[in-house]
C-alpha cells in the first residue's frame, strides 16, 4: 500500500514526532464499483481527498467495472480479491457488510469503521464486531437502524454528513435573479410527478426541460448547464447546490421543499432524502416552493455547501475518527492464518457470484420496475413525455393550432 509520487505532490507535511500526523495504510470496501451509485461516487471522492491528504488507500470491491478503472486512473489501487495484499492496513473502512466481513477476516488485528447509507438495504446491515469501533451514518434516521435494532453503543455511533467534489462539481454558476429553466437531476423515473412539475413551471414562465439523467453511469454534474432550478435528492442534491443551482428536495417519496438557508442543515442531517420528503406532491405545494425562491439566499446556501460539504472535508473528518480509533489502545499486527485466508476467500468468491447489483436489489433500491434497462427507460420515456405534454399545452392556448387540433379531434364543425 505504498505511495505514488503523485501522492506525495498533494500530502500534509508528517512532522509530528508522536506519529499523530503521519500518513495512515487504509482498506477501504464497497460491493461493487461499476457505475456511478450513491456509494461508488462517495468511496471515489473519498479515496482521492485522503491521498491529498497524504494517506495511502487501497480499495477493495469484489464486481467492479468502469467506476474502478476511474480509481485506478489516479494511480489509487483497486482490488477484487484481498489475497495479494501484502501490507496489513492500518484501519478499515467498511462500506456494506459482506466486503467488510471478509476484510475483517482476512486481517484479523486491524480495526475498522463502517458506514451505514440505508435503512432496509440487507447490505448495509451493520455487522456487530469488537473490531469496528465506530459506526457511521449518513442520515440521522439511520441512527435508529444502528443503536435501537442492533443495540450498538450511541458512544461507537457518530453522524457523518455526505460530501461531494468540488473538482467534479466544478465552479459555482451566480444565481439568477429570476429562474428562467428548471428540470429534474435525479435517477431515471425516481419522481413520477414530472407532469405536475412541468404544469408548475409553465404557470410562472419557467422552461422545464425535463430529465436530465438517461443513464446513472454517466457523470451527470455537467447536465446542469444552463438550468436555474432542479428538482432533487440525495447526493445529486448536493452536487445541484454546489454547482450553484436552486434545489426543490423532491423524490418519489414527496416534496421536501426548496433549499434554502434556513432549511439547509435540517436536510442535510437526514441527506436531502427520505425524512424530509413530507409532503405529497400538489400543484399548490409546487407553486409555493417555486415561489420562494430568494437569488441572495440561493447564493448563501452554494456557498455554505461548498464550504462545510465537499470531499476535504469529509476527509479530515473520517482522519479524526481513524486516529481516535487507533488511539483507543494497541493494535498489534497479526498475520492471517491460513483458515482466516481461506474463508476470506470463500467470502469474497460469494460476493462475486451473487453480484450483489443483480435486478432484485436494483428493484428495492429504486422502487421501479423489474431491472434497470427497464428503469431507465421509464426514465427516458417519463422525460419525453413531459416535454411533449408542455408542447401540447402551448398549442391549445389558441390560434391556427388550435383549430387543427379541435378539427383532428372531430370538434371543429365549421366548413
Amino acid at each position: 500500500m505504498a505511495r505514488d509520487s503523485g501522492d506525495a505532490a498533494h500530502s500534509s507535511p508528517v512532522t509530528d514526532t508522536n506519529g499523530q500526523d503521519r500518513p495512515l495504510r487504509i482498506l477501504m470496501t464497497n460491493a461493487v464499483l461499476t457505475g456511478r451509485s450513491g456509494t461508488e461516487t462517495l468511496v471515489r471522492d473519498m479515496v482521492l481527498a485522503l491521498r491529498r491528504r497524504g494517506h495511502s488507500v487501497v480499495t477493495f470491491a469484489p464486481v467492479t467495472g468502469p467506476a474502478a478503472a476511474e480509481i485506478r486512473a489516479t494511480g489509487s489501487p483497486v482490488v477484487t480479491s484481498l489475497a495479494p495484499l501484502s501490507e496489513v492496513p492500518e484501519i478499515i473502512h467498511g462500506h456494506h457488510t459482506g466486503p467488510t466481513i471478509a476484510a475483517l477476516v482476512r486481517f484479523p488485528g486491524t480495526p475498522a469503521v463502517f458506514a451505514c447509507h440505508d435503512f432496509a438495504s440487507d447490505q448495509d446491515a451493520p455487522p456487530v464486531h469488537p473490531r469496528i469501533r465506530r459506526y457511521l451514518y449518513v442520515r440521522s434516521v439511520l441512527r435508529g437502524r444502528l443503536v435501537d435494532e442492533n443495540g450498538l453503543p450511541p458512544s461507537r455511533v457518530t453522524f457523518w454528513p455526505n460530501t461531494i467534489d468540488l473538482k467534479r462539481v466544478g465552479s459555482a454558476a451566480p444565481a439568477p435573479v429570476k429562474l428562467h429553466t428548471a428540470a429534474i437531476f435525479a435517477h431515471p423515473g425516481t419522481i413520477p410527478f414530472a407532469n405536475l412539475i412541468a404544469e408548475a413551471c409553465e404557470r410562472r414562465g419557467i422552461g422545464f426541460r425535463g430529465e436530465l439523467v438517461a443513464k446513472a453511469t454517466d457523470d451527470v454534474v455537467r447536465r446542469l448547464e444552463g438550468v436555474d432550478l432542479v428538482f432533487a435528492s440525495g447526493r445529486m442534491a448536493l452536487e445541484a447546490l454546489a454547482n450553484g443551482r436552486a434545489v426543490i428536495n423532491a423524490d418519489r417519496f414527496g416534496i421536501g421543499g426548496l433549499v434554502t438557508r434556513q432549511r439547509l442543515n435540517g436536510f442535510a442531517a437526514v441527506n436531502f432524502a427520505y425524512g424530509a420528503l413530507s409532503e405529497a406532491a400538489s400543484p399548490e405545494i409546487l407553486d409555493r416552493e417555486i415561489a420562494a425562491y430568494r437569488p441572495d439566499d440561493a447564493a448563501g446556501v452554494t456557498q455554505h455547501v461548498r464550504r462545510n460539504f465537499n470531499s476535504d472535508e469529509g476527509a479530515r473528518q473520517l482522519e479524526a475518527i481513524y486516529r481516535a480509533v487507533l488511539s483507543e489502545r494497541d493494535w498489534p499486527r497479526k498475520v492471517a492464518s491460513e483458515e482466516d485466508l481461506a474463508l476470506a476467500a470463500i467470502l469474497e468468491t460469494f460476493l462475486q457470484q451473487n453480484r450483489i447489483f443483480d435486478p432484485r436489489f436494483i428493484k428495492l433500491r429504486e422502487g421501479v420496475g423489474p431491472s434497470e434497462e427497464f428503469h431507465f427507460a421509464m426514465g427516458e420515456l417519463s422525460g419525453r413525455t413531459a416535454e411533449l405534454a408542455a408542447e401540447v399545452r402551448k398549442l391549445r392556448r389558441g390560434g391556427p393550432f388550435r383549430s387543427l387540433l379541435e378539427l383532428l379531434a372531430g370538434k371543429n364543425t365549421r366548413r
